[in-house]
């Protein structure tokens, strides 16, 4: 095998796991189910996620609790989530236009996501609920 056909071969493998992470990203999306959602404490320590989180992520629920968020996303690690008791402003703000974040299942693939994150209270605790939904265009680069 020459460089050329090499090079060939590495361009449509490539090519080939751009279209498999679509097709993925797509059923994954188009499936009716409980959202992949994580409740983290407000240092930003998995509380609890959804079946359907351990599905896009591959770990167990005991595989992540009490673990930190960057786990998942690693664009959090050293990210104060919140602020004077409330979501960070910057962190919100770039969650409702859009932002997407590098996210990484446990086989260490990386795909696109954008987030949505709320603080809810009970009982004077704070919870912070985050959602990840992958990117339609999950071989997309995050920023």
């Amino acid at each position: 095998m020459n460089l050329h056909s090499e090079a060939n071969l590495s361009a449509e493998a490539r090519r080939a796991a751009y279209i498999n992470r679509q097709e993925w990203a797509e059923k994954y999306l188009n499936e009716r189910h409980d959202p992949a959602a994580l409740s983290l404490d407000e240092c930003g320590l998995i509380r609890d996620c959804s079946n359907s989180l351990e599905s896009l992520f591959g770990f167990g629920r005991s595989d992540l609790l009490s673990r930190h968020v960057s786990v998942l996303l690693p664009q959090l690690a050293g990210v104060e989530l919140v602020k004077e008791g409330q979501v960070d402003p910057l962190l919100k703000y770039l969650c409702r236009c859009g932002q997407l974040y590098q996210a990484q299942n446990r086989q260490g693939e990386n795909f696109a996501s954008n987030l949505s994150i709320v603080c809810l209270e009970n009982k004077g605790q704070r919870v912070l609920r985050m959602i990840v939904r992958p990117s339609a265009g999950a071989g997309a680069r995050p920023g």
